[in-house]
């Protein structure tokens, strides 16, 4: 019996509209977690994210201080009305939609992200996605350090997890995998994979796709609430 074809998912800016991880810094900041100088900082990364300059050490840094010291249950006291608050209405309806396609036609999802596993995992739930590759995060003595565990689940980094993760699961190679992402600083698993398609990309992947004669897909952002707003006879648990 064959294997489903594997379709993998980028999160940020892909199924969401926005960033989580930038997302997440904000909400800190407003729950006092944070210093509000902080936002600053924050714009910066985000920046260099976008621009696929991020240094990801500086960064991880930054984004795990606040939980140095917590526990996983600590954590996840944070990071859950997070999710319901700020991460359910940032959806995207549509690309939710396709998710669910795939997931009709018998496909395998991976969700793919950069960022910290402390905040993908309780989205992933969310999503009802099962596997899931995210950027590590150390814990000693059951405590948090504020460091990721390398490689992470940037660039190259993602790509190396994504070969573990098929190999682990019994898939011979890339052949037949999709990889949906919105992001340049995807383009080495978007190179890998023989089904790239680029989900409202960047200017600079956008550029490369039509080079390369990938997939550009433009879906509509609208957010979650307000589609179900105009559309109150869809499923929202969709």
């Amino acid at each position: 019996m064959s294997k489903p074809d594997l379709v993998i998912f980028d999160l940020d800016n892909t199924i969401l509209n926005g960033d989580s991880d930038y997302s997440m810094i904000n909400y800190l900041i407003d729950i006092n977690l944070l210093d509000k100088n902080a936002k600053l900082k924050n714009d910066e990364f985000i920046l260099d994210y976008q621009q696929g300059q991020l240094d990801f050490n500086q960064y991880t840094n930054f984004a795990l201080k606040p939980y140095i010291g917590m526990t996983q249950n600590e954590i996840n006291e944070v990071i859950h009305p997070f999710v319901e608050k700020i991460i359910e209405p940032m959806i995207n309806i549509f690309s939710l939609k396709l998710l669910h396609e795939h997931y009709e036609n018998g496909d395998k999802i991976l969700l793919a992200s950069a960022t910290n596993e402390l905040i993908v995992k309780p989205i992933a739930k969310r999503l009802e996605i099962k596997n899931v590759i995210a950027t590590k995060v150390e814990f000693k003595d059951n405590k948090c350090t504020g460091k990721f565990i390398s490689p992470s689940a940037l660039g190259e980094g993602k790509l190396k997890l994504v070969q573990s993760w098929i190999k682990d699961n019994q898939y011979k190679n890339f052949k037949g995998v999709t990889f949906y992402s919105d992001s340049i600083n995807d383009l080495p698993l978007m190179e890998a994979v023989e089904f790239p398609k680029a989900v409202n990309p960047d200017a600079k992947l956008e550029k490369i796709s039509i080079e390369k004669g990938w997939q550009v897909i433009k879906l509509p952002k609208i957010w979650k609430e307000i589609f179900f707003l105009y559309n109150p006879n869809e499923n929202h648990s969709q």
